[in-house]
C-alpha cells in the first residue's frame, strides 16, 4: 500500500489537515486504548486517572472528545495533576534515591550543584558557599544537603513539596492507586513518585514508552506505552518513527502554558501554570495540528469504533513517510516552534539550530531536506541506513545476551 502523503495546501490549513488525516486516527487509537486500560484495571473504587501537566492536559481533551463521540461511559474518575519532573523530583529530596540522583545527574550534566539548587528551589536569593559551585556529583551533593546550607535548601523544597502533596490529595480524593497519563517517553515522573510518594500505588499510561536514557527500568512494570513501546527506532515498525522526531508529539500535545515549577502556599494550592484563563488556553493552537486532531475526533461515531485500529495503522504509515522521507511540503507543515528546556529552566531548544550541525537538530531528516535541496534524498537514505544498522546491532546483541 502506498502511504505517501497527499499534497497539502500551505499555511495553518495544511497543518490542520495533517492533524486531522494523519494524527487524528493515531490519537483516536490512543484514547480507545486508554479507555480499555482503565476498564480492565482492578480495584476501581480506589483508583483514579490523573492527566499530567502539560501534555496530559491536551491528552485529557482528546480522551474526553473520544468519549463524547463514542458514547462510552467513564471507567474511572479523572482530573488534572499539576506536575512536572521538577515537582516530582522534590518529593524525594529528603531521602535521595537512585531515581532522583540519576535524573539530576543526567539533566544537569556538566552544570554546578548550585544550578541544581536554583532549579529545585526556584529561589535565587539562597546564598550558597563555594562548595556548591562545582559540577554535580552525586555523593558530594548528598553530603552538602546534610550540611547547614543544605538544611535551608531542604526546608524551601519541603515547603514547595508540601503544597504539591496537598494538591495531589485534592485531585486524587485520597485514593490509594493513581494512573498517570502523560506523553512519555522514559517515565521519569512515575519513577520519581514511586520513590518520593510510596504510600500511593502508581501506574503510568503514556503515549509512548522508551528507555532512551538507558537507566534502570523497574517502573516499566507499571508503565505502558499505549501507542508505542520500543527503546529505539525499528525500520519495520512504523510506530517507532516518532522516536526519530519526538519533538513533534510534544509540540502537538503541550499547550503554550508554563511548566509547573511552584505552588501557592494556600489551603487549596494553586500552581504557577494556573494563571487566569489557563483552561481556555489548552485548546489554543496557532500551528493547527492539534485543532486537526480534535476535528477528526469530533467526526467519529460509535459505529466507527471497530475500525479505529485499522485507520491508525494506515495513519502510522503516513506519519512514518512524513518523518523519515519528508518532502518540502512536510517540512513546511512540521517545522515547529522552539521548546523550553524545562526542569525549572527557560532556555529555548530550537528544532533547527541556526548554523548548527544536522546532528544537533531535533528532526535530522527535516534538517537534511532544509539544507540540501538537490541531494536531500541521498542524505535521507544515508540516515535511514545508519539508523537501521544501529537497530540491527542492538537486536543482534540482545539475541546473543
Amino acid at each position: 500500500m502506498n502511504f505517501a502523503l497527499p499534497l497539502f495546501p500551505r499555511g495553518d490549513l495544511a497543518a490542520e489537515r495533517f492533524g486531522c488525516e494523519v494524527l487524528g486516527p493515531i490519537f483516536a487509537e490512543f484514547a480507545q486504548r486508554l479507555w480499555t486500560f482503565q476498564y480492565y484495571m482492578p480495584e476501581k473504587d480506589d483508583t483514579c486517572l490523573l492527566f499530567c501537566a502539560r501534555g496530559g492536559l491536551r491528552l485529557r481533551q482528546i480522551y474526553e472528545a473520544f468519549l463524547t463521540a463514542s458514547g462510552l461511559s467513564v471507567p474511572l474518575p479523572h482530573a488534572d495533576l499539576m506536575i512536572s519532573r521538577l515537582v516530582a523530583a522534590r518529593t524525594g529530596l529528603a531521602a535521595p534515591g537512585p531515581a532522583l540522583i540519576e535524573e539530576l545527574g543526567r539533566e544537569f550534566e556538566g552544570q554546578t550543584m548550585a544550578e541544581v539548587v536554583l532549579a529545585l528551589t526556584q529561589d535565587p536569593s539562597i546564598r550558597l558557599g563555594p562548595e556548591w559551585h562545582h559540577p554535580f556529583e552525586a555523593g558530594t551533593f548528598e553530603a552538602l544537603l546534610e550540611g547547614e546550607s543544605g538544611r535551608l535548601v531542604r526546608k524551601v523544597v519541603a515547603r514547595l513539596d508540601g503544597a504539591f502533596r496537598r494538591h495531589l490529595d485534592q485531585v486524587s480524593q485520597g485514593r490509594g492507586r493513581a494512573i498517570l497519563c502523560d506523553t512519555g517517553l522514559y517515565g521519569s515522573t512515575v519513577r520519581l513518585l514511586q520513590e518520593g510518594v510510596p504510600q500511593v500505588q502508581w501506574f503510568a499510561a503514556q503515549f509512548a514508552r522508551s528507555n532512551y536514557k538507558r537507566f534502570a527500568t523497574p517502573h516499566f512494570e507499571v508503565t505502558v506505552g499505549l501507542s508505542v513501546e520500543q527503546d529505539g527506532y525499528c525500520p519495520w515498525n512504523a510506530r517507532t518513527c516518532v522516536l526519530r522526531f519526538w519533538h513533534l508529539i510534544e509540540s502537538v500535545l503541550e499547550p503554550e502554558l508554563a511548566s509547573v515549577k511552584s505552588f501557592s502556599n494556600e489551603p487549596v494550592p494553586r500552581s504557577n501554570l494556573e494563571e487566569p484563563g489557563w483552561r481556555e488556553r489548552i485548546g489554543e493552537d496557532t500551528q493547527g495540528l492539534f485543532t486537526g486532531v480534535l476535528t477528526y475526533l469530533s467526526g467519529l461515531s460509535p459505529e466507527q469504533l471497530p475500525g479505529i485500529e485499522t485507520a491508525a495503522e494506515e495513519a502510522w504509515g503516513r506519519l512514518r513517510q512524513a518523518i523519515i522521507w519528508p518532502g518540502r511540503q512536510d517540512l513546511a507543515v512540521l517545522s515547529l516552534s522552539p521548546r523550553a528546556r524545562d526542569f525549572g529552566r527557560i532556555e529555548a531548544v530550537h528544532q533547527f539550530p541556526e548554523g548548527g550541525a544536522i546532528t544537533s537538530s531535533l528532526w535530522r531528516e527535516g534538517a537534511v531536506v532544509q539544507r540540501y535541496r538537490r541531494t536531500g534524498r541521498l542524505g535521507l537514505a544515508l540516515l535511514e541506513a545508519a539508523h537501521s544498522l544501529r537497530f540491527l546491532k542492538r537486536w543482534s546483541a540482545a539475541r546473543r545476551a
